[in-house]
C-alpha cells in the first residue's frame, strides 16, 4: 500500500552469540522470526538464562501474525516459554523436528494449549499477512533447519538462519544455493540477512562425512569403553555414534534426560535408524560384557554440573565411573562462558586415566555455521541490494559487512545494526527507524527481570570480598542499646588472627550510638555501613558487602 514500509526490528542476536529474535512489520502485519535465549556468561552470577525483551512484540500483539522458527536450537526457540504466556493462541511455524522440540518444551511448562503449531515442509510456501514465506532446507548441526525467503511489498528478503554448505551431506537435502539464486531472481534480492558466527574462519567448514570418518577411527582404535558427549539436538551426530557402535560390535547406553527425550522424538519422526538390540538400558547391560564392546552416549559436553558425564567424572553417578583406558569423545563446540568448566572436566578425565578427544585435537566435531568462503558463496547466490549481517558478536558483524563490501556492495548499502536499532524500507529507499526496547532480560529461578546490574554487582562483591552483617537492637523509650551489637561474617574473615577486626567493628558501631541516639534508623544504618567499610578497607584492604540492621524495640 502507498506510504507503508517494511520495518525490521532485531530484539536479540546482534552483537552476541545466542538470543536470536527478529521482527518484520508492514502495515498492520507483524511476524517474528525465532525466539531464542542465551546462556549466561561468567559475570552473570547465579543467572539461569538470558532472554530477549518482548515489550515491542507485546505492544503490537494484535498485529502479530505468527512466530516462524528456523530450527530447534535453544538460541532460536528457548525463550518461547516466557513469551507464550503473554500471548493468546500464538501461531508457531516450524519444521517437524523443530515443532517436536517446541511441543516438548511447552508441554513441560504447561503452555501447549496456548499455541497452534503449524508444520512447515522443505520447499514449502505460506502466507502471513503481507508476507509470503518460502522455506529453504539448509545444512546445520540439527536436522530440519530452514532458511527463509520473504516476499514483501517492497521486495524479496532472504534470512539464512544458521547454515553451512555441505556438498555431500550424510543425510538431508543440504543447502541448495541454486534455490536461493532462483528466489532472488535475475536482479538479486532486495535484502539479505546472513549468519555471521564463523566469518573469521577462512575457507569452508568441515563436512559431516569427515567427522564420521574421525569417529569411526576413534571407535576402532579404542581398547576400552568409548564415552561420547555431544549436543542432544545433534541428531545426525547421534546417528553416527550408533553406526560406529554397530560397526565395532558395541552396545550403546544413553545417559542424560535430554538425550533420551530427543532420541525418542527423532526415532518417532524417522530421523534415527537404530537396529534392535543396539541401544540398551544400563541395567540390562551384561556384567560380563567386555569393555571393548561398550559405548556410552552422554550429556555433559559443556561441563554442566548435573549432566551425566560431569556426575561420572565427579564420582557422583550411582552406577558409572571413569575407568583407566576409557576413550572420551567430546564432539561439540565450546559455548562461550563454559571454557573453565570444560577444561576442568578434561583435566579430571586425564587424571582418572582416560584418553580425551575434543575438537582442537581430534577432528571429531564440525561446526554447523558457514565459514568465510561459504558466506561469500551465499552472498553471490542472493546478490542483495542491501545487506545486514546477523547472528554474531559485534566483530563478526563488522567482518561480515566487510566481506559484502569486498564483493562489490557499496558501503552505504551495508547496515551493522544493534539490538533495538530498526531499519525502514520503502520501495525505493531505506532509512533508520525508531529504536525499540531490546535490553536483555535475566532469568534467575522464577524471577524474570528482577536481577539487574546492581544485583550482579552485589553478587560479585559477595563472591570476591564476602559479607559482614551487624545487628543492633535499640530500646526507643530508654534511648539505649540492648547490649553490644552482634557482628557476623561470611566469606570475609575465617582466620583467628583477624577476629579482632570484627570486634573493632562492633566497637565502632557502639561508639556511633553513644555519640547520638538515632532518630532515623535508615540513616543510622547507612552511617554504620560506610564507617565499617572504611575500617575494613584500611585494616585489611578488603571491601565486603556490609549489611547493617538496626531495629527499635
Amino acid at each position: 500500500m502507498p506510504g507503508e514500509r517494511l520495518n525490521i526490528a532485531p530484539l536479540g542476536g546482534l552483537g552476541e552469540i545466542g538470543l536470536n529474535c527478529m521482527t518484520f512489520g508492514y502495515g498492520e502485519d507483524l511476524v517474528m522470526v525465532d525466539c531464542g535465549l542465551m546462556f549466561p556468561e561468567d559475570y552473570h552470577l547465579g543467572v539461569d538464562v538470558v532472554i530477549p525483551r518482548f515489550d515491542f512484540v507485546l505492544e503490537n500483539r494484535s498485529r502479530l501474525r505468527g512466530i516462524v522458527l528456523t530450527h530447534g536450537h535453544e538460541d532460536h526457540i528457548g525463550a518461547l516459554p516466557w513469551l507464550v504466556p503473554m500471548l493468546e493462541q500464538a501461531r508457531i511455524y516450524g519444521s517437524p523436528f523443530t515443532l517436536a522440540l517446541v511441543e516438548n518444551k511447552l508441554r513441560e511448562h504447561g503452555l501447549l494449549e496456548r499455541v497452534r503449531l503449524e508444520r512447515l515442509e522443505p520447499d514449502g510456501r505460506f502466507q502471513l499477512g503481507a508476507f509470503a514465506f518460502n522455506c529453504f532446507p539448509v545444512s546445520h548441526s540439527i536436522v530440519d533447519g530452514l532458511a527463509l525467503g520473504l516476499e514483501t511489498p517492497v521486495g524479496r528478503l532472504v534470512h539464512t538462519g544458521d547454515f553451512k554448505l555441505d556438498d555431500n551431506p550424510l543425510s538431508g537435502l543440504g543447502t541448495d544455493l541454486a534455490a536461493f539464486k532462483d528466489f532472488a531472481g535475475p536482479q538479486g534480492a532486495r535484502i539479505l540477512l546472513s549468519d555471521s558466527t564463523n566469518v573469521e574462519n577462512e575457507g569452508y567448514s568441515m563436512g559431516e562425512r569427515e567427522v564420521w570418518g574421525a569417529l569411526r577411527t576413534a571407535f576402532r582404535r579404542a581398547e576400552g569403553r568409548v564415552l561420547v558427549t555431544l549436543f542432544s539436538s545433534n541428531i545426525q551426530r547421534i546417528q553416527e555414534v550408533f553406526d560406529c557402535a554397530l560397526e565395532t560390535g558395541r552396545k550403546v547406553v544413553v545417559g542424560g534426560r535430554s538425550l533420551i527425550n530427543n532420541i525418542e522424538t527423532a526415532r518417532s519422526l524417522g530421523y534415527l535408524n537404530i537396529p534392535d538390540g543396539l541401544h540398551v538400558e544400563l541395567s540390562s547391560l551384561p556384567s560380563d560384557l567386555p569393555e571393548q564392546r561398550v559405548a556410552l552416549l552422554l550429556t555433559g559436553s559443556q561441563g554442566e554440573p548435573m549432566s551425566a558425564l560431569t556426575r561420572i567424572v565427579r564420582g557422583d553417578h550411582k552406577s558409572l565411573r571413569i575407568h583407566p583406558g576409557d576413550t572420551v569423545i567430546m564432539s561439540s563446540r565450546l559455548i562461550p562462558g563454559n571454557t573453565s568448566a570444560v577444561n576442568r572436566m578434561i583435566n579430571d578425565l586425564y587424571r582418572q586415566g582416560a584418553e580425551v578427544l575434543y575438537s582442537q585435537v581430534g577432528g571429531i566435531h564440525a561446526s554447523g555455521h558457514a565459514y568465510k568462503g561459504e558466506l561469500a558463496a551465499m552472498f553471490k547466490a542472493v546478490r542483495p541490494e542491501y545487506f545486514i549481517p546477523i547472528h554474531g558478536e559485534y566483530r563478526h558483524l563488522v567482518k561480515h559487512a566487510q566481506l559484502a563490501v569486498e564483493h562489490g556492495l557499496p558501503q552505504k548499502r551495508v547496515f551493522i545494526l544493534s539490538n533495538g536499532q530498526t531499519l525502514s524500507f520503502g520501495t525505493k529507499d531505506v532509512r533508520p527507524g525508531p529504536s525499540v526496547p531490546a535490553e536483555a532480560i535475566l532469568v534467575d529461578g522464577k524471577g524474570v527481570g528482577d536481577v539487574g546490574q546492581v544485583v550482579l554487582k552485589e553478587r560479585q562483591i559477595l563472591g570476591e570480598e564476602g559479607m559482614v552483617i551487624i545487628l543492633f537492637l535499640l530500646r526507643e523509650k530508654e534511648k539505649r542499646a540492648m547490649g553490644r551489637p552482634e557482628v557476623f561474617s561470611s566469606g570475609f574473615v575465617f582466620d583467628q588472627q583477624y577476629s579482632h577486626v570484627l570486634e573493632e567493628a562492633a566497637e565502632l558501631a557502639q561508639n556511633l550510638l553513644e555519640e547520638e541516639f538515632p532518630a532515623d534508623t535508615d540513616k543510622f544504618q547507612e552511617k554504620i555501613r560506610s564507617t565499617l567499610r572504611r575500617l575494613f578497607r584500611r585494616v585489611m584492604g578488603r571491601d565486603p558487602l556490609v549489611v547493617a540492621i538496626v531495629r527499635m524495640v
